[in-house]
């Protein structure tokens, strides 16, 4: 409700100080205000008027207002903080992109579908899906220097996509944080001088059926491992989270002392870097976001060396191209790439608004998802080398023993560690390289809370000191008590929930409204000459097809299967299973070992929500929108721009803007354009002509003249 009454108040925010602003130039367009001696020229200074280019203009409203005076309008120019160095921000973007899902999603799923096969579907979503939204987040963001609500000022009808992200972006804080606690709480128990205490059964919350690696490899032998549990497993689902205490969302139990004092460390290092803004998140980067690389190199050199690595490497990078005859490994990738990029959550956008307007943005999208990819792929080698270790300990087949998600990083991986010589000293290595995977995607997370609310409030409150200190106290105070709920006994059901609902369907929706809002309300035009404006080079043809058409598709056939699978009661989005068997839970074990929690409808509702909540904002603050200026053509024009509609010079109501690829200026659409404009220069030269001549054949002298000046005229317009 906050963050929905912030998005209700910024229309009227930016109209006082666009009211305002005009208010100061009718004072100073008066003969002594004109005067350049005078005190009031001096103050206009900081006035600069809408033009053509720059930053978000419109060129052919800005057309019309340098035409005729009366449309001239002139805004104030905010004094915004920025990046220290341009690698500041390059390094956050890739710390952002770079996250725990590249460790346990990516190669699982490389596994999954095919190994080698499945890089093709990567790939090809990667190039015509995941990178031109990140690249249209970036330019939005850096070309209008405002956050994910107040950027919309470009188009009112969109203002609920910020309001959506920023929601969002909270929802995945309350646990993702609570996965970065997970991993503080395993460091801390690697400081072992004996066994890691995950390697043993000896612990209270073991049950009879734990057994060391040793045990389990000789009762593999003996075909009698099947009803048997690694301690891993036991000690993060008994020893960690107590899950078995809980019976589920009924009854949440107690707290966990340790893990709430884990999410306090976390919370802590969010604050201490994000309450400065990016002037202190942008050097701790330089430890989060290049830290994973140099751990995974260090891990896979390690892991290369142990017996079986080879095995499990080529069941990661195997082709089988059989694989990608359905349509799963297709869809898998394009939400893989559309998570791993971060596009569509806003912080990008966020990031971006930070930088000067003429950083080169477009760099920073390719080396960031180079770097992304390659993140992807080292952890896939290092991953599936401790697999194939695992293997050989166990004497399983690599398929047996690979899991994804949380299963991954926190019950097989700590075993493969726990068998290494110096096993702490790699186990402390591996948990905080999630630590500082996770902690650069959680500054992401609430930087855009941060800014998006901040570009609202900071205004109003500037003659208040320490406005940001206090305003980030507030944000992280409470998601960290809301992720207390996380740290119960019962909290992995609600984890599991909002890790199903807070950015599922959600983010894939919002990702869509961003790019329709942008290349079609926004229009290709105006946003092709922002980025030519600003970069000093126009996108080319590439971009603009997957801004307008390829994108929205890709996304759109992911949203229907998506909601395919919500209305399917017997979705994974509506159980939790366990990986072991808990007497406390279950009278009775099962044949296959497969022991779930269905969801009450209770919890069914939460989960439709939370999601419906997200979503609900950008129709809703459409209609609000439409509503409050009392016209569609307000709510389509950016707000610059009013004055031009209350004329009647509706740009967004021309064929033009809907149909446009953007200015003729890269290849094909100049070649194009040429042909066009010779052909039609020629029938006009040859029309001129005729009508120069009388019924003799003799040129009329006194007309060729202004038919000249005309075919000037067309000449210059194109």
């Amino acid at each position: 409700l906050w963050l929905a009454a912030c998005g209700l108040l910024a229309p009227f925010v930016h109209n006082n100080r666009l009211n305002a602003a005009q208010a100061q130039m009718s004072d100073q367009s008066s003969p002594e205000a004109a005067s350049a001696d005078s005190p009031a020229a001096e103050e206009r200074s900081p006035l600069a008027p809408l033009s053509s280019g720059g930053v978000g203009g419109n060129s052919t409203a800005s057309n019309v207002a340098q035409d005729d005076p009366e449309f001239e309008v002139e805004v104030a120019v905010d004094e915004r903080e920025s990046w220290g160095t341009k690698i500041d921000f390059l390094l956050s973007i890739i710390g952002f992109a770079v996250d725990l899902a590249n460790v346990w999603r990516f190669p699982y799923l490389c596994y999954k579908y095919g190994g080698g096969a499945f890089l093709l579907p990567y790939f090809l979503m990667n190039i015509f899906q995941a990178v031109p939204l990140f690249y249209m987040e970036l330019v939005l963001g850096q070309v209008n220097q405002h956050g994910p609500i107040r950027v919309w000022d470009i188009c009112p009808l969109a203002r609920g996509i910020g309001l959506a992200q920023n929601l969002m972006t909270y929802l995945v804080a309350f646990y993702y944080n609570v996965i970065i606690a997970w991993c503080f709480l395993f460091l801390f128990n690697s400081f072992s001088t004996t066994t890691l205490p995950w390697m043993k059964c000896d612990n209270a919350f073991n049950t009879e059926w734990c057994v060391t690696v040793e045990q389990y490899k000789n009762l593999t032998m003996q075909n009698r491992s099947a009803k048997y549990v690694l301690a891993s497993e036991e000690f993060f689902e008994r020893g960690v989270l107590a899950i078995h205490e809980s019976v589920g969302l009924s009854n949440l139990g107690q707290p966990r002392l340790l893990l709430v004092i884990c999410c306090m460390i976390v919370f802590t290092c969010l604050y201490f870097s994000l309450w400065k803004g990016v002037k202190t998140s942008g050097k701790v980067v330089y430890i989060t976001a290049t830290m994973p690389y140099i751990l995974l190199s260090i891990l896979l050199v390690n892991g290369a060396r142990l017996p079986g690595a080879s095995k499990g490497i080529k069941y990661f990078i195997n082709p089988d191209l059989s694989k990608l005859n359905s349509i799963d490994p297709w869809i898998e990738a394009a939400i893989q790439v559309f998570y791993s990029t971060g596009a569509g959550f806003g912080v990008h956008l966020s990031y971006a608004s930070y930088s000067r307007p003429k950083n080169n943005c477009y760099r920073d999208c390719l080396i960031t998802a180079a770097a992304n990819a390659a993140a992807s792929f080292l952890a896939g080698f290092v991953v599936f080398s401790y697999l194939g270790y695992m293997s050989e300990i166990t004497g399983k087949p690599v398929d047996q023993v690979t899991a994804e998600g949380p299963g991954l990083v926190f019950q097989v991986y700590p075993i493969a560690i726990g068998t290494l010589p110096v096993a702490p000293l790699w186990s402390i290595l591996f948990f905080s390289l999630l630590i500082t995977l996770g902690l650069d995607s959680a500054m992401g997370g609430m930087e855009c809370l941060l800014t998006g609310v901040g570009d609202l409030i900071e205004k109003p409150l500037r003659r208040y000191k320490n406005v940001r200190e206090i305003f980030t106290v507030c944000v992280i105070v409470f998601a960290f008590f809301m992720s207390i709920f996380l740290c119960t006994q019962g909290g992995m059901y609600i984890w599991n929930l909002l890790n199903n609902f807070s950015a599922g369907l959600s983010i894939i929706v919002v990702a869509f409204s961003q790019a329709i809002a942008v290349s079609w309300f926004y229009g290709l035009d105006q946003f092709c000459k922002d980025i030519k404006d600003n970069l000093g080079f126009s996108p080319g043809i590439f971009w603009r097809l997957c801004w307008k058409f390829i994108s929205p598709v890709f996304i759109l056939v992911i949203i229907v299967f998506n909601i395919v699978i919500l209305m399917d009661s017997s979705s994974f989005l509506y159980f939790y299973k366990y990986t072991e068997y808990h007497p406390e839970l279950f009278a009775n074990r099962t044949e296959g070992n497969n022991y779930f929690y269905f969801y009450p409808t209770g919890g069914k509702l939460i989960g439709w929500g939370i999601c419906a909540i997200q979503l609900g904002m950008i129709p809703a603050l459409a209609v609000y929108a439409i509503v409050s200026y009392k016209s569609l053509a307000k709510a389509i024009t950016p707000i610059r721009d009013h004055r031009l509609v209350d004329s009647g010079h509706v740009t967004r109501y021309t064929i033009r803007h809907w149909l446009s690829l953007g200015p003729m200026d890269t290849f094909p659409l100049d070649l194009i354009h040429r042909a066009w404009s010779k052909r039609r220069h020629g029938n006009k030269s040859n029309a001129n002509a005729s009508e120069a001549e009388d019924g003799d054949g003799n040129h009329k002298a006194s007309e060729s003249y202004p038919m000249t000046g005309s075919s000037k005229v067309v000449d210059e317009d194109g």
